[in-house]
């Protein structure tokens, strides 16, 4: 006890001097034996994650590892703490800062040769862009595919007042197919998941017309893709925290906390608030004052109901993130309920994308139920994503029901986390592209479309 108290006191202490510097962070890979490892670990994450930053979820599977970022003034005690448990550890990162600093020294000398503008014909797949380069992409991306894409903004901006664009994609059909819904970038560090979307969305057009495969996919799938949701967190992960990963509201008015930001993968309506949440405003996995709270995350809800509304279902439904290689399905609130009817099918649709994910740059993603996977984090978006729809003026009501819904978890495993180099964003978008297409053919045959 007296060692707890000792740290979370040094934590507080150090939690009100950090700036946004990382100089000698570290991120130490632990080993959880056991339950009780793993059950002091989620508690570790709940009373004290806006201190310790947990790079990795506290997975149910045995021999599963867990990253933890650590800041300098702690690190000696952590370590005592961790030995004194009986937690092996090893050092993944000795000093985040360094890894930063390098990774920026780079992306400043590419970005100071490059045009001042560029054609989509010259657009670069394969390194990070900013949000307005983000933006300006769709543009060019309904100007150069017309007949085949449209450009959309969800009903409401950003809390500070961003715009959250997306694409449409559809040979015509008006509105008589079933459509996919896919997003990126809801937790803003994850800077590989929008770059994903976008190079898959730019191969489907491309491809369209010369592979017949790809022609089947557009021709029998309407598809609504926004490639950056957590638009404000993620122009902060530019400008200001390169780890930062919520939105951007206040949350002075509402519970008096000086701390920023809410997880917005913790705040879709459907169970709400319960386990693998926090109600502590500066934790990394804060719920919000009430589920919607976040102008994000409710732009998202409004956009997909009223098409719903409109008559046109949702058969499939993709959340992507890094880090960790899964293909992860509901449930997320709970691993103590039945299990979703429709789980066979969704294990082997995720199964058939790691097949091919595997077979391309022979990466290794593993396909589950969130909570029995991971553990439990409720509010998140795949279960929202598969609920039934429920009509009517209360948006909290029900989700989206598409069958077949997803949180997908890019590279890596640790390596490098969340910080993952621009040099291995070819693989990583490759693989995925395989594996989308894998799963998008499953569904299809699967279900007779």
């Amino acid at each position: 006890m007296k060692t707890c108290l000792t740290i979370t006191l040094l934590l507080a202490c150090v939690y009100t001097a950090l700036g946004r510097s990382y100089d000698g962070y570290e991120v130490l890979r632990l080993t959880p034996s056991h339950d009780e490892h793993r059950q002091w670990l989620r508690q570790l994450e709940h009373n004290l994650g806006d201190m310790l930053d947990f790079w990795s979820d506290v997975k149910q599977i045995d021999g599963s590892t867990v990253d933890i970022m650590v800041p300098p003034a702690i690190q000696a005690d952590i370590r005592d703490t961790l030995a004194a448990k009986g937690l092996e550890f090893t050092v993944m990162t000795a000093d985040v800062g360094a890894t930063l600093a390098s990774q920026e020294q780079q992306r400043v000398k590419r970005r100071a040769s490059q045009p001042s503008t560029q054609a989509l014909s010259d657009f670069d797949y394969y390194v990070y862009h900013t949000y307005d380069e983000i933006q300006q992409w769709v543009n060019d991306v309904v100007a150069e595919y017309s007949s085949l894409v449209t450009r959309f903004e969800l009903p409401s901006e950003s809390y500070e007042g961003r715009v959250i664009s997306g694409l449409k994609i559809s040979s015509g059909g008006g509105g008589s197919k079933p459509a996919v819904y896919f997003e990126g970038g809801i937790h803003a560090r994850e800077w590989i998941s929008p770059a994903t979307v976008m190079y898959m969305t730019a191969n489907l057009l491309s491809d369209y017309g010369t592979d017949l495969d790809v022609q089947e996919l557009i021709d029998k799938l309407d598809w609504y893709i926004v490639p950056s949701l957590n638009v404000d967190g993620y122009v902060y992960t530019w400008s200001d925290d390169r780890l930062w990963r919520k939105t951007r509201s206040s949350n002075t008015q509402d519970t008096g906390s000086g701390c920023t930001g809410t997880d917005p993968n913790r705040n879709w309506p459907y169970e709400w608030g319960g386990e693998g949440t926090s109600a502590f405003p500066c934790s990394n996995v804060y719920r919000g004052t009430e589920s919607l709270s976040e102008q994000e995350v409710e732009a998202v809800v409004d956009f997909l109901r009223e098409i719903k509304a409109g008559g046109q279902d949702f058969i499939w439904f993709i959340d992507w993130h890094s880090y960790s290689q899964l293909i992860i399905s509901p449930w997320s609130f709970s691993a103590e309920v039945d299990d979703p009817e429709d789980m066979a099918d969704q294990l082997d649709a995720g199964n058939a994308m790691a097949n091919a994910i595997l077979a391309t740059h022979g990466k290794t993603y593993t396909a589950g139920p969130t909570a029995k996977l991971l553990y439990a984090a409720a509010g998140a978006s795949n279960d929202w994503g598969y609920v039934p729809y429920v009509a009517g003026n209360d948006k909290r009501l029900g989700g989206l029901g598409a069958k077949y819904t997803y949180v997908v978890e890019l590279r890596d495993t640790g390596e490098y986390g969340f910080l993952l180099p621009e040099d291995q964003i070819l693989e990583t978008v490759e693989e995925n592209y395989a594996g989308m297409k894998a799963m998008a053919n499953f569904i299809i045959a699967q279900e007779g479309i």
